[in-house]
């Protein structure tokens, strides 16, 4: 818990210079900020799918591991990124209020301006919303592969006769390799190697998303994984 707050309070003071500035831009609506932060929000009211804790924990794990500590930017995964690609490798440092963010605005240029526009948002949209709307929202339209557009949507493909861990984790391991028309060996190994990587990693954990403010919302046991908000 001692070291949680200390990296909370890291992630809050170097988080503060780009907070200004994305508050400014939002009053101003520099770089159209304000006209897409609006567009993030509809997108969070207009979604009515909860999900299991099971699959919530699973998309922190594989996607953004941090995510409860920084606040909506992960500064640390960045610098991290910068030194994988000083020495030759590529590494994402982008999180779950990132990738909704660009999911929503539909901007996927490979610019620093891109970027930047990325970053601003996901902190207003973190200062406005919980953890946990962001994820619930990101499911529900993020990608999973072809006509999968949501997980609703992949939920209907694939007709799953169980949910549970090994499901979920494989749901998840599709945002990082999508499911194609037709399923090749190469996929099925990444497939398979990420979701037993996320499986391993969810056991190894202490479960500490049940107690994080947001994510402490009341379950219904259900066939289908999915839930609709009351």
């Amino acid at each position: 818990m001692a070291k949680r707050t200390v990296l909370r309070l890291v992630y809050l003071l170097m988080s503060l210079p780009m907070i200004a500035v994305a508050i400014l831009c939002y009053l101003f609506n520099f770089g159209n900020v304000r006209t897409y932060y609006k567009q993030c929000i509809n997108a969070v009211h207009a979604n009515n799918k909860t999900y299991s804790q099971e699959l919530i924990q699973c998309l922190y794990i594989g996607e953004d591991k941090r995510g409860l500590s920084h606040l909506g930017v992960d500064y640390i995964g960045i610098f991290r990124a910068i030194l994988s690609i000083l020495r030759g490798q590529l590494q994402g440092a982008s999180t779950i209020e990132q990738q909704f963010v660009r999911t929503v605005v539909g901007r996927y240029e490979r610019t620093l301006t891109r970027k930047w526009l990325e970053q601003l948002l996901s902190h207003l949209v973190c200062l406005r919303l919980t953890k946990r709307q962001v994820a619930e929202s990101y499911l529900s339209i993020g990608f999973f592969g072809a006509n999968m557009q949501g997980v609703p949507a992949l939920f209907d493909r694939l007709a799953p006769t169980s949910y549970d861990l090994s499901f979920y984790a494989g749901v998840i391991a599709r945002l990082k390799y999508p499911q194609p028309k037709r399923k090749s060996q190469v996929w099925a190994t990444k497939h398979l190697n990420r979701t037993t990587w996320i499986m391993r990693q969810y056991k190894s954990t202490n479960k500490e998303l049940k107690t994080e403010p947001g994510f402490g919302s009341k379950y219904r046991s259900s066939k289908t994984g999915i839930y609709k908000s009351e």
